[in-house]
């Protein structure tokens, strides 16, 4: 005759197993924080805004190309040498054998049309011109890649890191060349600080500005 009391040793053990599972499940239900859809939301990351990112950090890059630049000058027969010895020294390894440079230039505005200013500058090698550009010229990226601050893994991919070129171009445009007016510069003597990278016409040493003062 089988005992009325209790049940079989195997069936107690499963009866403790459910009711420790259930105070476990109960456990993580209470120390859950649910939230509404607009919370979650809140929650996550902004996206990437390279607008906003240029107009914040614009000022700083100003600041370390003009620390960081060599004039124009120097850089020149520097590059026309031995372009790799003058990029380890001077500039910014991009890679595929290309640099970025921080620059400087002193000189007279010798001539301005809708593309490029030229600038006679003492002391360049002759048949080389030092051109800034103006308009559709300000191309590339020079002034993301010279400051060494901003490289491809700090951003979050190739159109984010690219979205910062196109934005820092459209700032040149706003706050150096439109707040300079330069048809209104020649022969006149300008000061210009920028970038230059390697790789353009070997008679043309272009700076792409971030800040251009008048003598």
């Amino acid at each position: 005759m089988s005992s009325l009391r209790g049940g079989s040793p195997a069936h107690l053990k499963r009866l403790v197993l459910v009711a420790a599972l259930v105070v476990l499940v109960l456990a993580m239900v209470l120390n859950t924080k649910f939230l509404t859809p607009s919370e979650a939301t809140a929650l996550k990351p902004a996206a990437f805004n390279a607008k906003t990112y240029v107009q914040k950090n614009f000022p700083k890059i100003t600041e370390t190309l003009t620390s960081k630049a060599t004039d124009v000058v120097v850089l020149v027969p520097a590059i026309t040498k031995d372009e790799a010895a003058a990029g380890k020294q001077y500039g910014v390894d991009v890679g595929s054998g290309k640099f970025a440079f921080p620059v400087k230039a002193t000189g007279t505005v010798t001539e301005v049309d809708e593309n490029f200013m030229t600038l006679a500058v003492p002391g360049v090698p002759p048949g080389k011109s030092v051109r800034i550009p103006v308009g559709a010229a300000i191309t590339g990226t020079p002034v993301r890649d010279a400051t060494g601050d901003m490289t491809f893994s700090d951003f979050t991919g190739q159109t984010d890191f690219q979205s910062v070129a196109n934005e820092l171009k459209l700032r040149i445009r706003s706050d150096v060349i439109a707040k300079t007016d330069p048809a209104t510069l020649k022969g006149k003597k300008v000061t210009v600080v920028g970038a230059h990278s390697s790789g353009g016409p070997r008679t043309s040493f272009i700076i792409q500005p971030v800040s251009i003062g008048v003598s």
